[in-house]
């Protein structure tokens, strides 16, 4: 998908038909928010065009103030359109994150497929870790992206991600795309990987709270 393009508008519509769970994801992800509610005044959501995280925090941290930080302007827009009736204060920033200039401290954080888009494991070390920096002690984070297994489970959990997609009236073209061209469009690490990065930039009680076929996500402590 070209991110720059307008028709990344229709992202929301189509990414559920896509990703089996999505609206669980960010579900299951507001409740955990849910626990820490009191504390978060502030928090950072990195990939944020589309609104569906906004839309789904606010409801759980009503007096929260955002910052919506996305690369792609029609995403960022969309983003806007979905969240004009949130009372929520909300600051969008149109950036890539490895080039924003961070003035604020956060007590959450989320940064929910994205992760696989960003090229080579030093960069997704030094990407992790400057959302460290950015949080404050005690401060939680919510991480979600596709992993690597075993190419034989590869090859069975894409397969039967393809065939939830034709289900969901995706296009044969497009899921058969999805399944045979992975490897040549999303950055993917073991889970092991992803783990080990997050201890070492600080990060603790690492837990898996959800998982949809190669597609898993976590939530960690900042120490």
């Amino acid at each position: 998908m070209n991110w720059h393009d307008k028709q990344v508008k229709t992202y929301d519509q189509q990414i559920s038909r896509k990703i089996a769970g999505y609206e669980l994801l960010h579900d299951l992800t507001s409740h955990l928010l849910s626990i820490h509610s009191p504390s978060i005044q502030q928090m950072l959501i990195i990939g944020a065009g589309g609104g569906q995280e906004l839309v789904s925090f606010s409801a759980h941290l009503p007096n929260c103030h955002f910052l919506a930080l996305d690369s792609s302007k029609p995403m960022l827009a969309r983003a806007k359109e979905r969240t004009r009736h949130l009372n929520n204060s909300i600051d969008f920033v149109l950036a890539d994150w490895a080039d924003y200039e961070v003035t604020a401290q956060f007590n959450a954080a989320s940064c929910l497929l994205v992760l696989n888009f960003i090229d080579g494991l030093e960069q997704k070390i030094a990407f992790i870790n400057k959302i460290y920096h950015t949080l404050q002690p005690h401060a939680v984070l919510f991480i979600s992206m596709m992993m690597k297994d075993a190419e034989q489970c590869m090859k069975l959990q894409l397969s039967a991600w393809k065939h939830y997609m034709q289900q969901q009236e995706i296009s044969t073209e497009h899921a058969t795309k999805f399944e045979k061209n992975y490897h040549n469009t999303y950055q993917l690490l073991q889970e092991d990987e992803l783990i080990s990065i997050l201890t070492s930039c600080g990060f603790t009680s690492v837990s898996r709270y959800f998982q949809s076929f190669l597609l898993t996500s976590y939530v960690c402590i900042k120490q």
